[in-house]
């Protein structure tokens, strides 16, 4: 398995260093990396292959190398891989649930329960590429198809994105929050180079259309 390491990690870190946060920074990326290591765990149930792990600012991201045979079990309009990438994106929200439940039982730990409710709350925004996007596309895959799923899993996190930076943005005037606004610009930095990806999907689609259309 390939490991990459973002060397974005080293400037927030300095960042929250100068702001005095860097403890409470290091604590959710190790909490961010436990979720994303749930992920994987439930992955390798399922059959996947990781193949690689990236480390990033807010936690990690982990690559699977799929069985093709995955593919080949059809329910409804997806398959048995859109069920079991559903599971995997579960995993991860789930622990941090878990987590947060085991040390609010545990008095003196109020900080940890707090991080783990933050990084599960913020991965199941029904905005792609967090956990809750991910959720919504492979739902929508095996109800819709994989054309419809990707065309609305982009808008609605399009729009889910905009009510969220509203309300943000309102509560980062009254707060006067910089850790709040760093993770607001981080978050449309991935919404955006996703939505380049999905446009450029489209565009495939689009040609395959054609293809057909004049082969007919």
């Amino acid at each position: 398995m390939h490991i990459k390491f973002d060397f974005k990690v080293i400037l927030f870190v300095l960042f929250f260093f100068i702001l005095g946060f860097e403890k409470l920074y290091l604590l959710f990326l190790i909490f961010a990396i436990i979720h994303e290591l749930s992920h994987m765990v439930i992955g390798i149930l399922q059959g996947f292959e990781p193949a690689k792990i990236q480390i990033m600012p807010f936690g990690a991201y982990i690559n699977f190398k799929i069985d093709i045979k995955s593919y080949n079990t059809k329910i409804l309009k997806g398959t048995i891989c859109s069920l079991k990438k559903l599971f995997v994106s579960l995993a991860g929200p789930l622990a941090n649930i878990v987590i947060a439940i085991i040390f609010y039982m545990k008095s003196g730990y109020i900080v940890i329960t707090y991080i783990n409710i933050l990084l599960a709350t913020f991965n199941l925004l029904p905005i792609y590429p967090l956990d809750g996007g991910r959720i919504l596309k492979q739902t929508l895959i095996i109800l819709l198809g994989r054309r419809k799923a990707l065309k609305y899993t982009n808008l609605l996190s399009n729009i889910f994105l905009f009510i969220i930076l509203i309300i943000s943005v309102i509560f980062c005037i009254k707060t006067k929050s910089l850790i709040i606004l760093l993770t607001l610009f981080y978050l449309v930095y991935i919404r955006k180079k996703e939505d380049e990806i999905y446009r450029l999907k489209e565009k495939a689609y689009n040609l395959l259309d054609k293809m057909c259309t004049l082969g007919t």
